[in-house]
């Protein structure tokens, strides 16, 4: 035996540390397949659910990018709303007509999945921040939809989504004085009442701690009693 070799007991294992080894991360696959399993059922929201239950995609490692398919057809670039490479489908919130009908399948879909996934709750909430502090980056038409499908998931009780989620990130300084916010918020007031009431509205505004701040919507210039009335006749409330 070399002097250099050190002595081993005949017939002992070596043990080696063990290591936690993660399987790296690959949004871009996981977005992928979401997009195939749209196209292959041609959209069907319905076939779309069932396959996403049983598959065996990591939800809990990708739900920011499930519901960035969901809304945008594809993944979006980091930190943007713009669209990343890779696939996309035709099928998505944006690529619907900005009217409660067509935008109310995709959140009882939304509301499916949450029921038999309750953690990706937390995912919704991550995207729709993103978008709403994103505003200026979608078209008027974008908005608009974002608006109704923000409301219906209040509408329709999506579970665990506060509202203060909503409401606080919109309250940006830049978007606010580019009157971004009040078109949103409007939108989304209108689509609100149309299944809800007033009280209903209020009690929404309540939980999002709002109620004595809706002037904080508008640009600074507009922001008195008669430019509420004006802009929100009480014939639309």
């Amino acid at each position: 035996m070399s002097s250099k070799e050190k002595p081993t007991l005949g017939g002992t294992r070596i043990k080696t540390r063990k290591r936690n080894i993660a399987a790296p991360l690959d949004p871009a696959a996981f977005a992928d397949a979401v997009v195939q399993i749209y196209l292959d059922n041609a959209g069907d929201l319905e076939l779309v659910a069932k396959s996403l239950e049983s598959s065996d995609l990591n939800f809990s490692r990708y739900g920011d990018t499930f519901f960035e398919v969901v809304f945008t057809g594809g993944r979006t670039q980091p930190g943007t709303s713009k669209p990343d490479e890779g696939e996309r489908h035709q099928y998505s919130v944006l690529d619907c007509e900005p009217k409660r009908e067509a935008i109310l399948p995709s959140v009882l879909y939304i509301q499916k999945i949450l029921r038999r996934r309750p953690f990706l709750i937390k995912n919704l909430e991550n995207v729709l921040k993103k978008f709403l502090q994103s505003l200026e980056l979608f078209e008027e038409n974008e908005r608009k939809k974002l608006a109704i499908c923000t409301a219906l998931t209040f509408s329709q009780k999506l579970s665990g989504l506060p509202p203060e989620t909503v409401m606080h990130p919109l309250l940006k300084d830049n978007l606010v004085a580019k009157g971004l916010v009040l078109s949103f918020i409007t939108d989304f007031f209108r689509a609100y009442l149309i299944d809800n009431s007033l009280d209903d509205l209020i009690s929404l505004l309540k939980r999002g701690k709002m109620e004595d701040n809706l002037l904080d919507f508008f640009p600074t210039a507009k922001r008195s009693a008669e430019a509420f009335s004006e802009h929100l006749p009480r014939k639309d409330w």
